[in-house]
């Protein structure tokens, strides 16, 4: 669908079929109003890498500890920051209730938000090689993180580690419930956590790499990647699904298995299924 940008777009959330943002490079806004998408007002240009929306409202994070707020339609900059850190993902269930995950130097940070402050916890010994690629929160409070080659679940101020079968890098997590997890990442993982019965993995071997997911369900999920690559999880497996880009896409999401957008490299917005 026409985007009206050329940067490269990282993320995209959907709360209506007429509430739709992505966010990308150069500090990149879109809007989506249910027939167009527009600028959407970016008061930064610095790179966004995640987007989120919840209760009328929302959050943008990216390089540089960027916190972007949005309020009565109008985006922000939420200063000061707590962090300096390269912020890579967002996730907020309510206007009280949100995390972002990020690192600085070599620490790695989570960083909560109780509806007035941002407060910041370092997670894990420092590492200069390890990171926190993506972060995923329930109304119910947990929430799950993808770092390194690990599903993390929040313990209240650190991670704790999921066990999960492979060594390559996670790029992105979603999760159904607080029993139920899907990851994906480098060398073609697709991955399924189950607190009752262990983890599934799949592996597209070695590539695509894979870079988002997002479901309505446990059984309409979905995970894009390189290549314009689009698969399909329907409760009993993945499937690959016709895509009509060869572009880089790194961001899904939607409000329900007949409204799915992605976006990707060169302005990419595609719309389904």
């Amino acid at each position: 669908m026409p985007s009206t940008t050329t940067a490269t777009l990282r993320d995209v959330a959907a709360v209506t079929p007429t509430e739709v943002y992505a966010v990308g490079s150069g500090g990149t806004v879109l809007r989506w109003d249910g027939s167009q998408w527009s600028a959407a007002g970016s008061p930064t240009s610095l790179d966004l890498n995640s987007v989120t929306l919840a209760e009328g409202g929302g959050w943008a994070v990216g390089e540089g500890g960027t916190f972007l707020s949005l309020k009565d339609g109008t985006w922000s900059v939420y200063s000061p920051s707590p962090t300096a850190a390269l912020l890579k993902g967002v996730s907020a269930v309510s206007a009280r209730s949100a995390m972002a995950v990020g690192k600085e130097g070599d620490q790695r940070y989570a960083l909560v938000w109780d509806g007035s402050k941002w407060t910041k916890f370092a997670t894990g010994a420092p590492h200069p090689y390890t990171e926190v690629s993506d972060v995923f929160m329930l109304a119910d409070g947990a929430a799950f993180a993808a770092q390194d080659s690990m599903i993390m679940r929040w313990a209240g101020t650190d991670w704790e580690q999921l066990t999960v079968p492979t060594t390559t890098g996670l790029q992105g997590v979603w999760a159904s419930s607080a029993n139920e997890a899907f990851a994906v990442g480098s060398s073609g993982v697709l991955m399924r956590w189950r607190s009752s019965s262990g983890r599934v993995m799949e592996q597209k071997a070695p590539f695509p790499y894979f870079h988002g997911v997002w479901g309505s369900s446990s059984s309409d999920v979905w995970a894009v990647g390189s290549g314009g690559m689009i698969m399909h999880w329907n409760g009993d497996a993945w499937t690959q699904v016709a895509s009509p880009t060869t572009q880089e896409l790194y961001g899904v999401s939607g409000t329900g298995p007949h409204d799915v957008w992605i976006v990707g490299a060169g302005g990419t917005v595609l719309h389904g299924p």
